[in-house]
């Protein structure tokens, strides 16, 4: 199979790549924003952003994975416009490039389960719960899923949805200093004995899903034509507070770091935890790797690329 993977030379994207790469022929589409092209060696890229997609870039693919993205909620309450660039015009850009040169291919959306907000306890979100957008970020992700349908309603268009949880693991861009998936960067800060930040109470749930969990069930919907047209949550069903989860990494590291509590940020939901018994239904999927061996890994990717900046 030969499938285009936007943003495949970033966090999740390059693991996509890793899975798929044996066995298809695989490029990458990239503007290298957060990604490295040493994520993905050997594997054709074309550098530029989702919205300036061009008809070589696209035709005669099996399969699209749109994985590209700019991927901080918070900063999206900044930078609302840049937001709306990346992540409503880049899919716009990219379903307007398949409707016009390749309207045979499968497309799997990267969405999030940020567009459920909120989910109070003691709720388990699925994916019958109604959006609930708290941020720019969450509005633009609920967009492309609306591309989606409307895509495959009006012209065919076969899709996927997935919705990654709070994604960890390594490649996650530390250097971008907490604006996009903060583990990474706690794990530099705690290896350094540095103060972590956590921003509120600290008291604030999340469920946190490896990397490679993530970027499996991306292969085993590209090869399931029950799941297409479907809309799948990937979390573990299990919460962990902020202040309990930097106590880990400052376990786990052997760090004399402490928490350093910050302002509230705008934007901020309070609790998220999920359900993947659709996604284990019909894809087969659920999460493998638990939270602390998850982060051993991460912390072990960390030290290894801090030591090649000396």
């Amino acid at each position: 199979m030969k499938i285009l993977i936007t943003g495949g030379a970033g966090f999740i994207g390059s693991h996509i790549v890793e899975l798929l790469k044996n066995k298809n022929e695989i490029v990458v589409l990239d503007n290298l924003s957060a990604g490295r092209k040493e994520n993905i060696p050997d594997i054709p890229l074309i550098t530029k952003p989702v919205h300036k997609i061009q008809r070589a870039d696209i035709k005669d693919f099996n399969a699209i994975i749109h994985c590209a993205a700019q991927v901080s909620t918070f900063w999206s309450v900044d930078y609302p416009f840049e937001d709306f660039k990346s992540n409503s015009l880049g899919t716009f850009k990219l379903f307007e490039a398949w409707r016009k040169w390749n309207n045979e291919a499968l497309v799997i959306y990267t969405s999030s389960r940020s567009v459920l907000g909120n989910i109070p306890e003691p709720k388990i979100a699925d994916e019958t719960f109604p959006y609930d957008p708290a941020t720019f970020y969450n509005v633009h992700k609920i967009y492309g899923e609306n591309l989606c349908k409307i895509y495959s309603e009006l012209y065919g268009m076969k899709f996927v949805i997935l919705r990654p949880s709070n994604v960890y693991g390594p490649r996650q861009p530390y250097w971008m200093k907490g604006w996009y998936n903060f583990i990474s960067y706690w794990i530099k800060l705690a290896l350094g004995d540095q103060p972590i930040p956590i921003y509120g109470t600290g008291k604030q749930i999340r469920d946190y899903v490896y990397v490679g969990d993530t970027a499996r069930a991306y292969v085993l919907a590209l090869n399931n034509k029950k799941a297409i047209g479907g809309t799948f949550l990937l979390p573990t069903g299990i919460g962990v507070n902020l202040i309990d989860l930097a106590n880990t990494i400052i376990r786990l590291t052997g760090s004399s770091s402490k928490i350093q509590y910050l302002p509230p940020r705008k934007g901020d939901i309070f609790r998220f935890i999920g359900s993947y018994k659709k996604t284990e239904s019909i894809l087969g999927w659920k999460p493998e790797i638990s939270l602390e061996e998850g982060l051993r890994k991460e912390i072990e990717w960390v030290k290894s690329e801090m030591k090649r900046e000396l």
